[in-house]
């Protein structure tokens, strides 16, 4: 009770007629961290009041709330024994990616893709492998990163052009001048590899979607075909999305299949490359670990409330 009467103090010092107008619809919309005694629907409900009851004292004029398609929204983020309360710019979530159309069994979320990307050094001068690369998405983010290009470049219906202290902006002007300065986008060395036909077609459909069409490939492909595809000491990274042993997989399974990885990976890599695997458990690929390989860094990576475990390999 205390942090949502800090909330609603911390309100009370904004300048409601610099956002808030006559004809415009608004809502109160609040995510919450840890363990609290309110729930965020009674934030929701409680500040919207307070907010409705002050621009009438202040403003002079009867606010219109609409739950379903707002054109202003006060976004509340209370984390633990802390709240923030502003004006959501945006109008959506910017870690959900407009390109992700096509969907696959067992994807992963675009951001931990990105992280993956990143934490493998990958750079557009080395060659990069997805294996298991389902609806495309880490080889879309690599291409995105090294390219320069946004991940926003064809989603440009932001929630601020149509905000009082913004409407009056020519916005198509100022995105035609940002987006004049773009490099142009060269072919890049990223291959996703997948046996699977469906999610093929499904990474060829979001890449060309994404804008990274050009500058990426696809290739229907199991992994233990690898050494025909690829020349030996070809590729700097290799990175993937593994399954893991689990109660629709067995162990038996999981052994096959990354004793194939390795022994591929052997093969195609170069000496120093790297490998980068992101998987809900990872015992097995270590105790797995050939005398080629060494293990160099342990990390972990969450997505909401389900846990990541990502580890990366060297060849030697």
């Amino acid at each position: 009770d205390e942090l949502l009467a800090k909330a609603e103090a911390a309100f009370k010092k904004s300048v409601l007629n610099e956002w808030f107008e006559k004809d415009k619809s608004f809502r109160v919309e609040c995510k919450r961290i840890g363990e609290h005694a309110f729930g965020s629907q009674a934030v929701e409900k409680s500040l919207g009041k307070k907010i409705i009851f002050k621009v009438k004292k202040e403003v002079g004029f009867m606010l219109r709330a609409s739950m379903e398609s707002p054109e202003l929204t006060i976004y509340v983020f209370i984390n633990n024994n802390k709240a923030y309360v502003g004006v959501d710019l945006i109008g959506r979530d910017l870690s959900k990616r407009q390109y992700r159309v096509f969907s696959a069994p067992g994807m992963i979320n675009a951001n931990l893709a990105y992280a993956i990307i990143r934490l493998s050094n990958y750079s557009p001068r080395k060659r990069l492998v997805n294996v298991l690369c389902k609806e495309g998405v880490v080889c879309i983010e690599a291409a995105l990163y090294a390219s320069g290009l946004s991940i926003n470049y064809y989603s440009k219906d932001f929630a601020f052009k149509k905000l009082k202290p913004f409407e009056n902006k020519d916005w198509d002007e100022f995105f035609k001048k940002i987006d004049s300065k773009r490099k142009k986008l060269s072919k890049l060395n990223i291959l996703g590899l997948d046996p699977l036909l469906r999610n093929v077609e499904a990474a060829k459909k979001n890449s060309k979607l994404a804008g990274a069409d050009k500058i990426i490939s696809f290739s229907k492909m199991s992994i233990e075909w690898l050494d025909t595809k690829l020349d030996k000491e070809s590729v700097d990274i290799i990175v993937s999305r593994l399954p893991c042993p689990s109660k629709h997989t067995s162990e038996a399974t999981m052994k096959k299949l990354y004793k194939e990885l390795f022994y591929q990976a052997e093969f195609v890599m170069k000496k120093g490359g790297k490998l980068v695997f992101l998987t809900e458990h990872a015992w097995l690929l270590k105790k797995m670990l050939p005398p080629k390989f060494k293990l160099v860094k342990e990390d972990e990576l969450w997505a909401g409330k389900q846990k990541y475990e990502v580890i990366i390999i060297n060849k030697l």
